[in-house]
């Protein structure tokens, strides 16, 4: 890590205010390695990681490192997230084939997804956030922001986001694994790390598949990911390109009376930055392309009947500037993205016929593109006792003319002592529709191209409390959103996308970490415990509407998590999760064909992983959903029970 050399400012800040990503400071060799807790005197650093984008953030984050991940067991970033407060995870499908991710009771679309601080996030559809062109084993730290983060990132940091990190390191080391389950699931990966004088290189590569827990729930999932960095004086530089596939059954996926749906998925992915720091300033470009192909078909059996295919590209260039005076800190950028959708059924028809777009033999019909240009100025200043972080975001659209959009903020912390913090803010978001809800139609979905730009004002108010063995915040927030965007269920027995003219949500958060270290008895030590309890309220809409995702939120989530260290080499992990939907769905009787109104019913998730590590050896046996809990993430399509799988790595 390198410091402004002589600008280091004394300050308020804890690194894990930044969700763009410092390095830990701790010297990782391995995924195996022990990770060392200290406090430290707080200074501003500028990292040689490549998840650096924008300045510092006042407000505190949520950090999982793959320590976290390994004592847990997770095998996809969905069951990572599952557990951590603020986030709602929808899944369709299990062990990474399809998940929604919400944060602060917002919709699946108004998060953002990024890898290593550069924004992947799906102009098509949220649904497609999480397919990440890079395996969780592979995936060195996530970080969640959650409240608008709109000035700082885009719109579409709507009600927060989520980076996930990668981390070429200084070491020549192999990680491998296999994991075997209940429904013929196998998973497979390899991870290697290769460091040269002037070269490191993370390359990763993983297999996952099921025969299914139901009827047409069968997946296929494949992982290839490349990170290479150099870095010669002040200059860094990062290469990376990651492909993740998908084939899955689509079981009641997006309507429940076609159970026979099918969908594959492609997402490639290139990046490069360079990283230029000076003593007083530090410079960041970024060069990127993200290419998704969708293929869908609603019977199966029978692909004539109804087939969509997609292929979504974008592009985009960010150069941010950082400025650090006696006044403090200052972060000016522009960042310009393309976003271009080719499709059989999405975006406006080519004129004439016979001008379709042919490629891979697919004839596109239609077509549809929009170019943004963001312009971000943000200041931070850094007093004794207060800190503050203020700015706009200017974004411009195509779709919105010339007229600009400016989204301000300001954020303050206050130091109440070396290890409190309280902070508050209040910032401006918005959201320009995706591609999906302008243009789809099918059987049981109509878009609307007449929909306008969500709106949100969001204040938010905590404090943090940050010591050496416990963690912990307490937090709420308010959010004024107009003319939200969601799915409503219609006369037509349709579904309809909308403006709804006003949602307002409001919602607390309170978490804590206790990482004691201290023997239980002679056999047991409690490595960790953690809890966190979030509760959110929506106001209804003036009418009674049925709605699809936006008024479906969790009202109640407890989370809690503990890891033990056994006599001789063994670790258990317990995770428990109880969740309280608010709202409802039509629930799909196949026989009758009729849909009637049903809540959703409340539920407890129980994970369980025993496992013994040997020297590099590390073997495992986990269970998800042990109490085999019957529920529901998305309406009509059930969960499965209980999961058994065994599992061996080495490292």
């Amino acid at each position: 890590m390198a410091t402004l050399h002589k600008v280091i400012i004394i300050g308020t800040l804890c690194c894990s205010y930044n969700l763009l990503a410092q390095k830990p400071l701790t010297d990782r060799t391995g995924a195996d390695s022990i990770s060392l807790r200290m406090e430290l005197e707080e200074v501003e650093a500028v990292a040689e990681s490549p998840s650096e984008l924008e300045g510092v953030s006042l407000k505190p984050l949520v950090v999982v490192t793959s320590q976290d991940v390994i004592a847990a067991g997770h095998s996809s970033p969905e069951e990572m997230l599952e557990y951590l407060p603020d986030l709602d995870i929808r899944q369709r499908g299990n062990h990474g084939t399809q998940a929604d991710l919400s944060i602060q009771g917002g919709s699946f679309d108004q998060s953002m997804v990024l890898l290593n601080g550069i924004n992947l996030s799906d102009p098509q559809t949220g649904h497609f956030h999480l397919n990440l062109p890079v395996d969780l084993s592979a995936i060195s730290q996530a970080k969640v922001l959650s409240g608008s983060a709109s000035r700082r990132f885009g719109t579409q940091a709507f009600t927060g986001a989520v980076n996930f990190e990668t981390d070429p390191l200084d070491t020549t080391h192999v990680q491998a694994g296999v994991l075997l389950g209940q429904y013929r699931f196998h998973k497979a990966f390899l991870n290697a790390n290769v460091s040269g004088k002037y070269l490191s290189t993370l390359a990763s590569i993983s297999t996952s598949g099921s025969d299914g827990y139901r009827d047409n729930t069968d997946f296929r999932t494949n992982h290839f990911f490349i990170h290479t960095t150099t870095g010669i004086r002040n200059v860094n530089a990062h290469l990376m390109f990651g492909l993740n596939t998908r084939k899955f059954g689509a079981n009641s996926f997006y309507s429940p009376r076609f159970q026979e749906q099918y969908e594959e998925t492609s997402t490639g992915f290139t990046a490069f930055k360079l990283l230029l720091r000076k003593p007083l300033s530090s410079y960041t470009l970024n060069t990127y392309c993200r290419m998704n192909k969708d293929y869908f078909i609603l019977d199966r059996s029978n692909p004539a009947f109804y087939q969509n295919d997609h292929l979504t590209q974008v592009a985009g260039t960010d150069l941010i500037g950082k400025f650090s005076s006696r006044a403090g800190v200052t972060q000016a950028g522009i960042l310009f993205r393309r976003e271009t959708i080719l499709s059989t059924s999405l975006g406006e028809p080519l004129e004439p016929p016979d001008s379709m777009v042919i490629k891979a033999g697919i004839a596109y019909s239609h077509r549809y593109f929009r170019n943004q240009v963001n312009l971000n100025i943000n200041h931070t200043y850094e007093g004794r006792w207060v800190s503050l972080e203020g700015g706009f975001l200017l974004h411009f659209n195509s779709d919105l003319g010339s007229e600009p959009t400016l989204m301000p903020g300001l954020d303050v912390s206050f130091r109440l002592s070396q290890k409190m913090n309280l902070f508050a803010s209040l910032n401006r978001s918005m959201r320009m529709p995706t591609f999906t809800d302008l243009f789809y139609q099918g059987p049981t979905n109509n878009g609307n191209p007449l929909l306008i730009p969500e709106r949100a004002t969001t204040a938010e108010l905590g404090i943090t409390r940050k010591g050496v063995d416990i963690q912990s915040t307490l937090s709420g927030f308010y959010r004024q959103g107009r003319d939200l965007i969601d799915w409503i269920w219609m006369e037509d027995e349709k579904w309809h996308t909308m403006n709804l003219t006003e949602i307002d949500a409001a919602g607390s958060n309170f978490s804590v970490q206790y990482n004691p270290g201290t023997t239980v008895n002679k056999m047991v030590s409690l490595e960790q415990w953690k809890f966190a309890y979030t509760f959110t309220y929506l106001t209804k809409v003036s009418e009674e509407v049925i709605s699809r995702y936006l008024l479906d939120n969790l009202r109640h989530k407890v989370s809690m998590g503990s890891h033990l260290a056994i006599f001789r080499n063994f670790n258990l992990f317990i995770g428990l999760s109880f969740q309280d939907r608010n709202g409802s769905f039509l629930k799909y009787d196949v026989d009758s064909d009729v849909s009637l109104e049903q809540p959703y019913e409340p539920f407890l998730l129980m994970d369980v992983k025993l496992s013994y590590s040997f020297k590099r050896i590390h073997i495992y046996l986990k269970s998800n959903n042990l109490l085999n809990t019957h529920y529901y993430d998305v309406g009509n399509v059930i969960q499965p029970g209980r999961w058994n799988m065994a599992g061996i790595e080495f490292r």
